[in-house]
């Protein structure tokens, strides 16, 4: 049987199969695709840092600041190992859609960590508390509060205490000090976080790897808890100084009248950095308008609760926190 290949075969073949030909090789594409989208390794979601912008607030100067800040505090270390990628991300309203139903959005992919927003206190209002639009900005930050995503700060400092020192990572002295149990620290690794995570068991396979891998695990954990040390003790500062940086939520009834004590579910940055001349002017990165002036009041960081999907990386926000209280204040 003459099976040889021949030009006028060739010509022939791609003359009446050149369609069959086409599809075929769509198909291995589309295959191969999908293999490697099932079985390649991709990040967690705590293994994604992100750096919310909401609606109002702008960046002074360069739109890559934001990205710098997060590039440079995962080159210092100040982010863990774990962290493998950083991402800013901004909130606007899009046509009918409101930037809170925005928000709800990116929260359902669990997309954010951070998140500054305005409070409104600085947009001039009228009688009815509405600017000229008809819009009333008091409300914005209220509205994404509502959604349920963030966390209250002081709840958040408490689950990161319970954490690293609840679990037994840490190690408190009666003099103040501390020490880090690391033989804790490799044994939830190796059962809990290898277990819960498939590209740790695609990543970490080898005795060597697995060894390394403890090590950064116990570099991440004394960050955490000294970042939480850190933010706990300027916290108390603060108010002994009579300048609660905290920025407070009033929950209310159906009836709009206020319910309970108000929750900590934020940081004013504004007041964080004002007594502190010394410090850089918060302005000089983040801003609202107010009229024909622009203003640093209003501005508020928050944390986003994924804790369900983050349990371990939850607390890298604390180094973000830490970083802002060091940049922007004395405490």
């Amino acid at each position: 049987m003459d099976i040889k290949i021949t030009s006028p075969r060739l010509k022939n073949l791609l003359s009446y199969e050149w369609v069959k030909i086409i599809v075929a090789f769509i198909a291995g594409i589309v295959v191969w695709t999908l293999l490697f989208t099932t079985l390649g390794t991709r990040i967690t979601v705590g293994e994604e840092f992100i750096f919310v912008i909401y609606e109002d607030v702008y960046t002074l100067g360069d739109q890559n600041k934001n990205s710098k800040i997060l590039s440079d505090l995962k080159q210092n270390g100040s982010f863990s190992y774990d962290v493998l990628n950083t991402k800013v991300s901004s909130i606007t309203s899009a046509g009918q859609y409101t930037a809170s139903y925005m928000l709800t959005l990116r929260a359902a992919a669990y997309e954010g960590d951070v998140m500054i927003a305005s409070d409104g206190r600085a947009v001039p209002v009228d009688e009815k508390g509405e600017d000229v639009t008809g819009n009333n900005p008091t409300d914005k930050l209220k509205s994404a509060i509502s959604t349920g995503l963030f966390f209250d700060i002081n709840v958040f400092l408490q689950r990161a205490y319970g954490y690293t020192v609840g679990n037994g990572f840490i190690k408190e002295n009666s003099d103040g000090g501390y020490a880090v149990n690391q033989s804790e620290i490799s044994s939830y690794f190796l059962t809990e976080r290898m277990s819960s995570a498939g590209n740790y068991r695609k990543t970490y396979r080898t005795d060597e790897q697995k060894r390394q891998a403890v090590e950064n695990e116990v570099k991440r954990i004394t960050a955490a808890y000294e970042n939480y040390l850190f933010i706990k003790n300027a916290i108390e500062s603060a108010k002994r100084d009579g300048n609660d940086f905290l920025w407070y939520y009033q929950p209310v009834d159906e009836e709009g009248k206020a319910k309970g004590e108000p929750i900590a579910y934020g940081i004013d940055l504004y007041k964080l950095n004002l007594p502190f001349e010394d410090k850089r002017n918060i302005e000089d990165d983040w801003y609202v308008y107010a009229g024909d002036k622009t203003t640093a009041e209003g501005l508020v960081l928050c944390v986003f609760n994924f804790e369900s999907e983050q349990a371990d990386m939850q607390y890298e926000a604390l180094a973000f926190l830490r970083y802002m209280i060091e940049t922007y204040s004395g405490y």
